[in-house]
């Protein structure tokens, strides 16, 4: 049995508030005996529903997200509903899919959320996954650029590789995806942004290797664009390189590409020098 949203106010006599399903996870267990009490089966809709509120709250979101794709399954109209609530509505933009998608692609990740530095309203998180795409290897990647619309073209998550396990990773990606997301300036593979790393001013990594290169992320296998859409998801890598690197990128990128093959340059090495 599902509770018409009319009706679900003679539910406030148990002590909660099921019109707004905001329940903090440690009454959850006790809500889901009210449900019981009342005729209403774990997975119903109302339940799932309660579920998917009470895991949000507490950050559990990969079993918040999956309930609410539960609770639309059986009720499909509750989207509108579910938009107007903040905890489950971050579930519904195309982020929470390009998750899953890289969750699916590359393995489990941990995150870290990043503020912009004029406007702390804005957030991106940025994923972190250790061994991939190899042992010793560290993968860090954006998780809620794909929100950005740039017209026809694909949604993108920024990705990058690293031998060094440090926090500047996921500062590059959230520096940088703050920056494209300003300026409409799309990250299209063989695009050179100058001054990312720089910025960040994080010791001799700054001056050594001060912009980012865009390029197809080979390192990888898996297959693009990560969800053909509408809208399609796909990912860019990014790859700091030297003022010099750079300056061979300006005489074109088929020249700058050749050059980073016959120097066999490691493209997760952050301690190299970048010399022509």
């Amino acid at each position: 049995m599902d509770i018409p949203i009319e009706q679900a106010g003679s539910l406030v006599r148990y002590g909660y508030d099921l019109i707004a399903f905001v329940l903090p996870a440690a009454v959850f267990l006790v809500v889901r005996r009210c449900f019981r009490a009342i005729g209403l089966k774990p997975d119903s809709a109302t339940a799932l529903w309660g579920g998917a509120v009470a895991h949000a709250e507490v950050g559990n979101k990969v079993i918040a997200q999956n309930y609410l794709k539960r609770t639309l399954a059986l009720q499909p109209t509750w989207i509108e509903m579910a938009r107007g609530v903040p905890q489950l509505a971050v579930f519904l933009q195309i982020s929470a899919r390009a998750a899953e998608l890289f969750r699916t692609a590359i393995g489990p990740y941990s995150s870290k959320t990043y503020r912009h530095t004029s406007d702390d309203r804005r957030t991106i998180e940025v994923a972190r996954v250790t061994n991939a795409p190899g042992v010793g290897v560290v993968t860090f990647a954006t998780i809620g650029m794909s929100n950005q619309a740039w017209g026809e073209r694909p949604r993108v998550e920024l990705v990058m590789a690293s031998q060094l396990d440090v926090e500047v990773c996921g500062k590059i990606l959230a520096n940088l995806a703050f920056h494209l997301v300003d300026t409409g300036f799309y990250p299209d593979n063989g695009v050179m942004v100058r001054d990312v790393v720089g910025a960040l001013h994080a010791a001799d990594l700054s001056t050594r290797l001060p912009h980012v290169y865009l390029r197809t992320p080979k390192l990888w296998s898996i297959r693009l664009p990560l969800d053909l859409g509408p809208p399609a998801i796909t990912l860019v890598q990014v790859v700091p390189v030297s003022e010099s690197e750079y300056q061979t990128w300006r005489g074109g990128v088929l020249q700058f590409e050749s050059s980073l093959v016959l120097r066999r340059v490691d493209m997760t090495d952050l301690k190299r020098t970048g010399s022509e």
